[in-house]
């Protein structure tokens, strides 16, 4: 229980490092264009890709016969259709944030509030995934 605790401390610093990463990309992508959706898709795998490669030299050990690179592509496939179905999600709360807030300083920040919403979820996802992946296959 000891080690679970340490491993999940140490995959929320480098998460948080992550997610900093991940939310200035999508930060700044939302200058550019509209569509939360894709920020957030093409901001997400810069996050991803940095805790993978940290995660794995830091928090888990690879204990299998599978490369790594083998993991880090099956990883990204599961990490496609979550960063799919969050950025639905994204939208979804952004849009509901947008029509069911009459404040402006809320609906101004409404694509900020909604990927800090949707953070923990893949934050908690993430850590189980990967250390099943990482350590169990």
């Amino acid at each position: 229980m000891k080690k679970l605790l340490i491993q999940a401390v140490k995959f929320v610093g480098l998460s948080g490092i992550g997610w900093i990463l991940d939310f200035t990309t999508y930060t700044i992508l939302g200058f550019f264009s509209e569509n939360l959706t894709l920020n957030n898709f093409i901001s997400s795998w810069v996050g991803v890709t940095f805790v993978f490669i940290f995660a794995t030299r830091k928090v888990f050990q690879n204990s299998s016969k599978i490369p790594l690179k083998m993991k880090y592509l099956i990883y990204l496939a599961y990490q496609f259709l979550l960063i799919f179905l969050i950025s639905k999600l994204l939208g979804h709360v952004n849009e509901f944030i947008v029509s069911h807030f009459t404040w402006e300083i809320v609906v101004k920040f409404a694509p900020t509030i909604s990927k800090i919403v949707v953070t923990p979820v893949t934050m908690v996802l993430n850590f189980f995934v990967m250390k099943g992946m990482i350590e169990k296959i």
